[in-house]
């Protein structure tokens, strides 16, 4: 469902354009007349921002001083759009987001790895917002604050972060950094370039406890990899229109110049069980014969790599570049 935004103030001594638009009014204090020296104007009460999400319309600051981000991957957004939310839920594990400096999120309260509503009550925010997953708790959190649950399209994070952009009024600063973040892969993409023989491939895959996932052109890291670095799929990739999981003998069917590996779920402490998976699969004749083993070309990435927001694909472009020109 869309986001639809409008903007209003309460409380105006005249209605406007049909009840679109309210501006404050003024008063008079004591018993003195409108006019008179003992006569102040009456404070104009906040400006807000009527939002349409998955669960309705909410009433929203149109500059909210404390958010409540019920997820990392919005405070992603967030941070992209220079907003600073005043709590978040955290990475899973309990950490803030380990591919942010700790600056980015200074003085910022955590809510723990899962939502809590009672956690969320005591930080006492002025807007939350949430995801989908969150839907069942709007009530309880609508009664909190102002809240909104996103449709967040997360298979083009760029048009979620444009989204976001208009929810607060930040649709220049989204397309500021979507500018910013088109320079720097353009400028990644010819240091690559420079870096790696013509014509090579590359394959994103990620080792999980009891298989191997094969992403597809367009999934997580993939889509920095051939959309934003411009950067040859292995054979094969192109046809997937998704997360394909494959047996270990499948994998040679995908061989690549360079390969790219992920390990299990994003966790503060790693994910073990896909850890010791990955140890047997090397000591395998079918990983030992692969083109990018035999080359030394094989990198693991950091688990973060899997979700779509924008500090994340930065620093997937910042990642991919250092690893394949050692820059």
């Amino acid at each position: 469902m869309p986001f639809i935004f409008r903007s209003a103030l309460f409380r105006s001594a005249s209605l406007l354009l049909g009840g679109a638009l309210l501006i404050a009014g003024c008063g008079s204090s004591g018993s003195g007349t409108a006019g008179t020296a003992d006569a102040a104007p009456e404070a104009a009460e906040p400006a807000v921002r009527t939002v349409r999400h998955l669960k309705g319309d909410s009433a929203i600051p149109a500059e909210p001083a404390r958010i409540a981000s019920l997820d990392y991957r919005l405070t992603d957004y967030l941070l992209a759009l220079g907003l600073k939310p005043y709590a978040t839920v955290t990475y899973p594990g309990g950490v803030m987001p380990p591919y942010l400096d700790a600056a980015a999120l200074e003085g910022v309260q955590p809510l723990g790895d899962e939502v809590n509503v009672e956690a969320v009550l005591q930080a006492a925010p002025d807007v939350i917002l949430g995801r989908k997953a969150q839907a069942d708790l709007y009530d309880q959190l609508q009664a909190v604050a102002p809240t909104v649950i996103a449709d967040s399209p997360s298979a083009n994070w760029k048009e979620e972060l444009r989204a976001y952009g208009r929810m607060f009024g930040r649709e220049d600063r989204a397309e500021t950094w979507l500018d910013g973040y088109a320079k720097q892969a353009e400028a990644a993409r010819q240091a690559i370039a420079a870096a790696v023989p013509a014509g090579s491939t590359f394959l994103y895959v990620r080792i999980m406890p009891k298989e191997v996932r094969v992403h597809g052109p367009k999934q997580a890291l993939s889509d920095v990899l051939y959309a934003d670095l411009g950067l040859t799929p292995a054979r094969g990739v192109e046809q997937l229109e998704d997360i394909v999981p494959i047996s270990l003998e499948v994998l040679p069917d995908y061989d690549a110049d360079y390969l790219f590996v992920e390990v299990g779920a994003p966790g503060a402490d790693g994910d073990r069980d896909a850890a010791d998976n990955r140890k047997r699969i090397e000591q395998t004749s079918v990983w030992k014969n692969l083109k990018a083993v035999r080359a030394g070309h094989v990198y693991e990435m950091p688990q973060w790599v899997i979700s779509e927001a924008p500090l994340i694909k930065q620093k997937s472009v910042e990642e991919v570049k250092r690893v394949l020109t050692g820059k």
